[in-house]
């Protein structure tokens, strides 16, 4: 498959897989919780943060693990209006980053 596509301009283009970020489907439940507040979204982010903080500490990936107890932390005070607001969104593209591949 690999440069497949530059055949049709005459020189092969290396084509590199995009890895899906472990966050993908957490990241509109928590951006809307952060940003809005709302309670629903607020409780689904905090039980899917959860999940992923759960398996990140069985597979000892314990500094992705801090970070989303952090992001949890983060969710708990939007519940509370007592958000950080970009602290948060920060927050959360720090945690993608430490959590890739999880």
């Amino acid at each position: 498959m690999k440069g497949l596509i530059g055949l049709a301009f005459g020189a092969p283009l290396p084509i590199t897989p995009v890895m899906a970020s472990a966050l993908d489907g957490i990241r509109p439940d928590l951006i809307a919780c952060f940003t809005t507040g709302v309670a629903s979204r607020c409780a689904r982010a905090l039980d899917l943060t959860e999940q992923l903080q759960r398996r990140a500490a069985s597979r000892e990936r314990f500094p992705c693990q801090t970070h989303l107890l952090g992001l949890q932390a983060d969710v708990v005070m939007a519940q509370l209006s007592e958000g950080r607001g970009q602290q948060a969104l920060e927050s959360l593209e720090a945690s993608d980053r430490i959590c890739q591949g999880l």
